[in-house]
């Protein structure tokens, strides 16, 4: 499927190598960050993976398929407006202060991911400060869609 643009909604495949391969070819991604995604247990994460410095990522564990991953969950609200992204613990593996935009895939129950839009980081992270969701201590990472398209500036 060549894609000149992406549009919330795109259901895009089950696998993630694919997908991002696919995309990288299509709109200019670092192809060299393709082997962070595709198996379990790799990160579904590119760092400054686009043309623009945006990072990408695939959310694989969240309100959409009803579980959770590792030590951290997301959450996806308001029709895909806003996620959070909370974490039980902080430690040297976790950026948690990267403000850098992402582009954003969310797997459903369908077990398809799906594109939602461009994010950015809407509050700066703060490792004082800690919320309570679903009755756990969490440390919490907001982001506000910027775009249902990518590229921005088409």
């Amino acid at each position: 499927m060549q894609n000149k643009e992406l549009f919330s909604g795109l259901p895009c495949g089950t696998n993630t190598r694919k997908i991002y391969e696919e995309f990288a070819d299509n709109f200019d991604w670092d192809k060299r960050q393709s082997n962070q995604f595709g198996k379990q247990g790799l990160p579904l994460y590119a760092r400054k993976a686009t043309p623009e410095g945006y990072n990408v990522w695939f959310i694989g564990h969240s309100n959409y398929t009803g579980d959770k991953g590792g030590d951290w969950n997301n959450e996806i609200l308001y029709g895909g407006e806003q996620i959070n992204e909370y974490w039980e613990k902080i430690d040297s593996k976790v950026d948690f202060f990267d403000m850098t935009p992402r582009v954003v895939f969310a797997k459903k129950k369908d077990g398809y991911y799906y594109f939602l839009g461009v994010y950015e980081v809407c509050v700066k992270p703060d490792i004082t400060r800690r919320v309570e969701w679903n009755g756990d201590d969490l440390w919490v990472r907001r982001y506000k869609l910027l775009s249902k398209i990518y590229p921005l500036n088409k």
